[in-house]
């Protein structure tokens, strides 16, 4: 709680001094101004320090122009009180006089400040030289005149003399008084200022013996004084040794008043010792400027100094390179922070180590060349080496190295060496040294053509496939991805492509719609027109980031495979041929007629819809093969067939040779009307071929056809149907062959009548 004591009391006051301070600033104003208007005025013939305009500058140049009126309201007031106090002149003159200081005042704050907000810098050059310009010469001179006219017409005095004395005794008060009160009020005046208090021996002894030394006639007063006030300046600041020049012309200002010039002063004849003393205090002024000016520079530099050297440090002490700094023999002198990082070795021990102790033998050579040319001249190198490492081993370094040059005679002194551990980028750099090795050999010896194509459309890499497959001659362009990229236009090579398509314009157009999509892949095969086919596959090249980098195509000549994939799909379709045809009659075999019975009894149980079938035996086949021969037996079941084949023309219909001498016909969607129909249809084709058969009693060839029609649903099987119309075809041959029987609705005992044979039997020649 008592830490905090302090603070909070400060903070009590805080409101009170924001809302008064300008008043007691105002207030000070005034009494100040009083003060010493009532001092000067007691006795103004011995041309004492004019100090109440210096003051009131001083206060304008410190304060916002708002509040100007204020402090010149107050100063205005203070000289017109201090002058009726010493009561030389009737009011009408004083409120003159008074008027004319205040001119003078802000005439010279005018002229110094103007609009701009910045404040009294009389330590610097340009604005030193504006304030005795303009402040102490001009605005003294320029309200002179009115004075002079004023004295001329009230008191009879002559303008000269007027006008001389009112321009050196203002001019040489505000040299002193205004840069004098410009340091006091802006030096705050605390413990931590003075330092020691042994620093306020110097004022203090200056304060004491000022009026000693006026009252002796063996020292000058300034040779005592001046020192005093440098060592004041020294040690406590421009502010105290002010005051201190203040108590200095306040002291000499008394002893003139009472007892005239010092004793031990000098005189210069043409010159009074109110000016006198003036122009010592005013030489006492510049001097501690001067010395604040110097002793400001050497602070700065100082403070620079040390930023550099702090910088200095904060690099080098927190570098991950290490910054090492020796001479032309070896020996190093400094060696950073981030030395003991590299390979295990202290600060202490690379200090004391030879430059090239711990370099590599093979790289040691190349070392000490280039360190014996930087002593010869050369002004840096760079080398990569390798060091080794406290436990025996060798890391790679990159070590950049600067000759140390004598700031004076130019020569150089010593090697200035920055080294850096590049192990990861010479593990890296291998790495991609392999992989673009890598790269280059799958370039090279691809089976596919390859091209490289930049975000500008510039072809920057092509293999020796690609121009084999095109069989063009490419322009010149890198064959490799590790040669240096030659501008050419993608343009150039897709010319001579182009010419070579089958249909030049959709290849044209369709290398240019992925050319405009950034995004798109693409696959195809392309026709060329030498019968060749090319397989093209081309994909775009984005950075991780998305940035895209251009486009990359493979052509590979795949018309040895398409042609072996014609051949082998067509010896394909052979096999599935024979595997699904009857060799003999060139209609579907057995195996086929299963398949397809057992498809479309599962498409007809889906659908609900009846599937009838037809089986054909012809009649009394084996006394025609007995009677004619294997071969003319053959010859009429190509002849059934094709009647069949005639026959069965809708689509989803099949005919097929069931074995031997049957034949069957399966017909979906079909009621038992339709399949009888389609069997007397056959019947009668086969009729009208007419083949000849003797041993038959009809005396051609003819066949016996059993129909059968279900819908299927669960529960049975198209072995139903099946046994349905064979039960059919042989109840056609139980009634006397060459006919079509049905099994009439699911009831294989009700039967259709024999087909009526007269007029309808094929006459037997």
């Amino acid at each position: 709680m008592r830490a905090g004591k302090p603070e909070i009391e400060g903070s009590r006051f805080l409101p009170l001094r924001r809302r008064y301070g300008s008043l007691a600033r105002v207030a000070g104003c005034f009494l100040a101004s009083l003060a010493t208007t009532y001092f000067v005025g007691l006795e103004i013939q011995i041309n004492v320090i004019w100090v109440a305009n210096g003051l009131l500058l001083s206060y304008l140049l410190l304060a916002p122009r708002r509040r100007w009126p204020a402090y010149i309201a107050a100063a205005f007031a203070a000289q017109v009180c201090g002058n009726m106090l010493v009561g030389q002149h009737g009011w009408q003159t004083n409120v003159a006089l008074a008027v004319l200081n205040v001119c003078e005042a802000l005439l010279a704050a005018l002229f110094l400040r103007g609009r701009l907000a910045q404040l009294p810098q009389l330590t610097q050059r340009y604005y030193l030289l504006r304030f005795l310009t303009l402040g102490v010469i001009a605005a003294p001179a320029i309200v002179g005149i009115p004075f002079a006219v004023i004295a001329h017409l009230w008191q009879n005095y002559a303008l000269w003399p007027a006008f001389r004395d009112w321009v050196t005794t203002d001019a040489l008060g505000m040299t002193v008084a205004t840069p004098a009160f410009v340091a006091i009020f802006r030096t705050r005046f605390r413990k931590e200022t003075i330092g020691s208090w042994t620093n306020l021996l110097y004022p203090v002894a200056l304060v004491v013996l000022d009026p000693l030394l006026l009252n002796q006639t063996l020292i000058p007063p300034m040779a005592v004084v001046f020192p005093l006030l440098i060592l004041t300046q020294l040690r406590l600041g421009l502010g105290w040794a002010s005051i201190a020049v203040l108590c200095v012309a306040g002291f000499g200002s008394l002893h003139l008043f009472h007892h005239g010039a010092p004793a031990a002063a000098g005189s210069l004849g043409f010159l009074g010792v109110g000016i006198q003393l003036q122009l010592s205090l005013a030489a006492a002024m510049f001097t501690l400027y001067t010395l604040s000016v110097v002793m400001g520079n050497l602070r700065a530099t100082e403070r620079k100094l040390r930023e550099t050297v702090y910088l200095h440090e904060l690099v080098t002490e927190n570098s991950r390179d290490i910054i090492i700094i020796a001479d032309f023999l070896g020996n190093r002198s400094y060696v950073s922070t981030a030395g003991a990082s590299l390979g295990g070795w202290t600060r202490e021990d690379l200090l004391t180590m030879h430059s090239l102790a711990i370099v590599h033998p093979e790289d040691r050579p190349k070392a000490a060349e280039l360190m014996s040319q930087l002593r010869t001249g050369r002004g840096e190198a760079i080398i990569e080496c390798r060091v080794r490492k406290a436990d025996g081993a060798y890391v790679w370094v990159e070590a950049s190295l600067r000759a140390i040059r004598d700031p004076v005679r130019g020569i150089p002194t010593g090697i200035l060496n920055i080294v850096r551990d590049i192990s990861e980028r010479k593990r890296a750099e291998e790495s991609r040294a392999f992989h673009q090795s890598l790269l280059s050999a799958i370039h090279e010896n691809s089976l596919d053509g390859i091209l490289v194509v930049d975000d500008q459309g510039r072809a920057v890499s092509y293999n020796r496939r690609f121009a084999e497959v095109w069989r063009i001659a490419a322009p010149d362009v890198p064959r490799s991805l590790l040669q240096p990229t030659v501008e050419v236009l993608d343009e150039r090579l897709l010319a001579q492509c182009i010419e070579k398509a089958r249909d030049p314009a959709a290849f044209a157009a369709r290398i240019q719609e992925l050319y405009a999509d950034r995004d798109a892949d693409d696959q195809c095969e392309v026709e060329l027109k030498d019968g060749r086919i090319l397989e093209r596959y081309t994909t775009t090249l984005h950075t991780d980031d998305g940035r895209y980098l251009g486009r990359v195509w493979f052509f590979r000549d795949v018309t040895d495979r398409i042609q072996a994939e014609h051949k082998l799909k067509a010896a394909y379709d052979e096999v599935e041929k024979l595997a699904v045809v009857d060799p003999l009659t060139g209609i579907a075999n057995r195996r086929r007629f299963e398949e397809y019975l057992d498809a479309e009894w599962r498409r007809a149980i889906r659908d609900r819809k009846p599937l009838s079938m037809v089986l054909v035996d012809v009649d009394l086949f084996k006394l025609f093969n007995d009677s004619y021969g294997h071969v003319r037996g053959d010859e009429c079941l190509k002849q059934i067939a094709e009647a069949a084949m005639d026959v069965v023309t809708r689509a989803g219909d099949v005919a097929a040779r069931f074995g031997g001498e049957e034949f069957a016909i399966v017909l979906p969607n079909t009621d038992e009307t339709g399949a009888v129909e389609i069997a007397r249809e056959l019947w009668s084709a086969v009729a009208k071929q007419r083949i000849t058969h003797e041993a038959s009693p009809y005396g051609i060839v003819t066949i016996s056809a059993g129909c059968a029609t279900i819908t299927p649903r669960l529960g049975l099987g198209p072995s139903q149907l099946v046994e349905w119309a064979d039960r059919a075809m042989y109840e056609a041959k139980r009634q006397g062959r060459n006919r079509v029987c049905s099994s009439r609705k699911l009831d294989p005992e009700i039967t259709l009548p024999p087909l009526p044979l007269l007029g309808d039997q094929p006459q037997v020649g």
